[in-house]
C-alpha cells in the first residue's frame, strides 16, 4: 500500500491553444483568470514548445516522451495519409509507470492517439474514445443532457469553404452546462471522487477539445470579448513572399474562405477567445474542487496543450501544421503548492517533458531511452540544472507528406529546414512575428552556418531519420550516421 504522501496528479490538457492567449503571458483582452491563477500558484514556462504542431504526433509525444519519428505516429492517426493508426509500442505510455507504482490512473476527454483503441484499452479507467472522438455522440452525454433538462443548437456559423463546408465557429446556443467542457469537468471530478475512496494516489488526465475549432462558445461566452478591441496580429500583413510556397497554396486551396480582411479575422479571433474563456471557467471549477476536497496541497497540477493555433496569423493562415510560433509556442504551467521554488522559467522546454517531470517528482524512475527531459531541477530552482541549448521541432505533413525540421536556439533564433522549398531564419528577439526571413541576407551568413550546424547535430543526436538529408543539404557528406549510402559500395 502506498502512502498518501505520494503526490496526486491532475493533468489538464487543452487543444490548440496559443502561448499568447493567456493573460499571464501578455494577452490583455482574452479572459483567462483561472489559468493565470494556476500560473501564480506554480511555475510558468515561458519558452515551452510542442515537438510537432499536429494533434496525434504531439499527443503521442506527450504520452511517451518521444519524438514522432521515434514513436512512429508522425501524422494524425485517422485522416488523410495516416502514417500509423495505432501506437507501435503502447507499453511506453506514461501512465503505465504510474500504475506500476501503485497509482489509480484515469482519463477523461480527447485521446486521438489511435483509431480503434482508446485509453481504456491500455489500462486507463474512465472515458475511452478512440480517434478524435465525438463526445456529443456518446450515450452518457445525451443522458446527462436529458437528466438535467439541457438542450442546445448551433447557429451563427462561420465556414472556411464555400457551400457551408469546414465549420470554423459559431454559437453553442445553450447554457454552459450543456457544453462538452462542462460535462468533462463533471466527469473528471466524479472520477477523482471515486479514486479518493482508495488508499492509492491518483493520476488523472482531463483533456479538453477546446479551444480547437470549430469555436463554439455557449450563450454566456458568445460575444464576451469586445471585437473592436482586438487589434491586427503583428504579422497580419505578411505577403508570404519569403516563405515556402506551400503556405500560401494551402490557405488559398484548402481554406478558400480564410480571412482576407482584418474584420473577418477579428471575428474569428473573438470566437477563439470566447471559447478559451469558456474552457478557462471549467479549469477554475477543477481548481476550486481540489481546494474544497482538501486535495490542493498534495496534488501536482499540470496545464498544457498539444500545440498552438495560427488563428489568422501570417495573412489569414488557419489551423496548425506550421513551424511558426503561433502553432509551436505553447503554454506550460506546473503547480505543486509548497514544493516548487520558482515562479517562471525561460528554459527551453517541451510538452513531452511532462512525462519524465511528473515521474521524477513522484519518485518513479525515468526511462533512459526517451527523448524528453525532466524539468524537476528547473522547478526546484537548481542553478546547476540540465538545460537545453537548442530545441528540435519536427513536422511530417498534415494533408500530405511534407518533411520539415526546425531548431530553436538558446539565444532565441530559429532555423526552419524545408528540403522541398526555401529554408527560413528568424531572429525571434527582434522579429517575434517571423516576418523577415534572413536566409539570403549575407549579413547573417555566420549565424546561418551556426544554426545549420545546430540542426544538423540535433537531428543526428536524436537519431532523426532525416539526419542524412539535413547534413547533405548543408554540404556534409561523411555523416557517420550509419544510414546506408549505396554510392559507397563502389568506392575504390
Amino acid at each position: 500500500m502506498h502512502s498518501k504522501k505520494n503526490p496526486n496528479i491532475l493533468w489538464i490538457g487543452l487543444d490548440q491553444i496559443r502561448f499568447d492567449t493567456l493573460g499571464v503571458n501578455g494577452n490583455t483582452i482574452c479572459r483567462t483568470p483561472n489559468m493565470d491563477r494556476l500560473a501564480k500558484q506554480g511555475v510558468n514556462f515561458t519558452r515551452a514548445y510542442t515537438p510537432c504542431s499536429l494533434c496525434s504526433p504531439a499527443r503521442a509525444s506527450m504520452f511517451t516522451g518521444r519524438y514522432a519519428f521515434n514513436h512512429g505516429m508522425g501524422t494524425n492517426c485517422d485522416m488523410y495519409h495516416s502514417l500509423s493508426s495505432e501506437l507501435s509500442r503502447p507499453e511506453e505510455l506514461l501512465h503505465t509507470h504510474f500504475s506500476n507504482a501503485g497509482y489509480s490512473t484515469g482519463y477523461s476527454g480527447k485521446w486521438h492517439v489511435g483509431t480503434e483503441l482508446g485509453p481504456g484499452d491500455f489500462g486507463f479507467e474512465g472515458m475511452s474514445l478512440p480517434g478524435y472522438g465525438n463526445i456529443t455522440s456518446l450515450e452518457c452525454f445525451k443522458e446527462y443532457l436529458s437528466e438535467n433538462n439541457l438542450d442546445y443548437s448551433i447557429d451563427s456559423q462561420i465556414y472556411a469553404n464555400p457551400e457551408e463546408q469546414t465549420l470554423l465557429g459559431g454559437r453553442w446556443n445553450g447554457p454552459v452546462e450543456s457544453t462538452p467542457p462542462h460535462y468533462l469537468t463533471d466527469y473528471t471530478m466524479d472520477q477523482i471522487d471515486e479514486f479518493s475512496k482508495r488508499d492509492d494516489p491518483f493520476f488523472m488526465t482531463c483533456q479538453f477539445w477546446g479551444p480547437h475549432g470549430p469555436h463554439l462558445p455557449s450563450n454566456e461566452y458568445y460575444g464576451l470579448h469586445d471585437r473592436s478591441a482586438i487589434k491586427p496580429w503583428s504579422n497580419w500583413e505578411d505577403d508570404l513572399k519569403k516563405k515556402p510556397s506551400r503556405i500560401s497554396r494551402e490557405s488559398n486551396s484548402f481554406y478558400r474562405n480564410h480571412p482576407k480582411v482584418w474584420e473577418q479575422c477579428r471575428d474569428l479571433v473573438g470566437l477563439y477567445y470566447d471559447s478559451t474563456a469558456m474552457v478557462d471557467y471549467e479549469i477554475g471549477r477543477l481548481l476550486d474542487y481540489l481546494e474544497e476536497k482538501g486535495l490542493k496541497e498534495n496534488t501536482i497540477v499540470v496545464l498544457s496543450t498539444d500545440h498552438g493555433d495560427m488563428t489568422g496569423s501570417h495573412g489569414g493562415q488557419l489551423d496548425k501544421g506550421m513551424l511558426y510560433e503561433e502553432a509551436q509556442h505553447i503554454p506550460l504551467i506546473i503547480s505543486w503548492p509548497g514544493n516548487l521554488e520558482i515562479s517562471t522559467s525561460d528554459d527551453l522546454s517541451m510538452n513531452m517533458d511532462i512525462m519524465p517531470t511528473l515521474m521524477d517528482l513522484a519518485g518513479i524512475p525515468v526511462p533512459d531511452e526517451i527523448d524528453a527531459i525532466s524539468l524537476k531541477e528547473t522547478l526546484l530552482g537548481k542553478p546547476d540544472r540540465k538545460k537545453r541549448k537548442t530545441l528540435l521541432l519536427e513536422f511530417h505533413g498534415l494533408r500530405f507528406l511534407y518533411s520539415q525540421r526546425a531548431i530553436i536556439s538558446e539565444d532565441n533564433w530559429k532555423y526552419i529546414f524545408t528540403p522541398g522549398d526555401m529554408d527560413e531564419i528568424y531572429n525571434l528577439n527582434e522579429d517575434p512575428g517571423e516576418m523577415n526571413n534572413l536566409i539570403d541576407d549575407s549579413a547573417y551568413s555566420e549565424k546561418k552556418f551556426i544554426l545549420q550546424n545546430e540542426i544538423r547535430l540535433a537531428t543526428a543526436q536524436n537519431k532523426d531519420p532525416l539526419r542524412d538529408c539535413v547534413s547533405k543539404f548543408f554540404g556534409i557528406w561523411n555523416t557517420g550516421s550509419g544510414q546506408i549510402d549505396a554510392t559507397s559500395f563502389f568506392e575504390k
